[in-house]
């Protein structure tokens, strides 16, 4: 069962997924905690700039989270509207409401997630070869973009 919270905003309910927040604000701990550790262990030593420009960083991905919360709420979007009927009714998913915030939450998560494995594979932490192969083509993406 997803945990939820309801807010009222502008007399209007706001539902917060309350289990994904947390995942996230996990990961991004995990991820801080991680990045000292990558820094210490590479003896490079703990960068307040860096730090600060990673923590507003967070922040800001927080404030979005929480615009696009507000947004669902009151746009009421629901993308399983546009699943066929047909494949709903096969797995089961007709109540289901995934918003844009639920999507968000996702990606944010996984950049997170990603960061993550990327700080302890610089370090030296063994990972599965399908967690480096997908880290190696998302970097050889993302640098063929900027």
């Amino acid at each position: 069962m997803v945990m939820t919270k309801m807010i009222e905003v502008f007399s209007h309910e706001v539902v917060v997924p309350v289990a994904g927040m947390t995942l996230v604000v996990f990961l991004m701990v995990c991820d801080i905690l991680s990045g000292i550790f990558k820094a210490v262990a590479m003896r490079r030593g703990i960068n307040s700039t860096i730090g600060t420009n990673g923590l507003i960083r967070k922040a800001g991905v927080l404030l979005a989270l929480l615009v696009f919360i507000v947004i669902d709420s009151l746009v009421e979007l629901n993308l399983v509207t546009m699943i066929p009927t047909d494949l709903l009714s096969i797995f089961k998913l007709e109540e289901t409401q995934i918003g844009l915030s639920h999507m968000m939450l996702c990606f944010f998560g996984l950049f997170e997630l990603v960061s993550l494995f990327e700080n302890l594979g610089e370090v030296g932490v063994p990972l599965p070869r399908f967690i480096s192969k997908f880290i190696e083509r998302l970097r050889i993406t993302l640098e063929g973009e900027e």
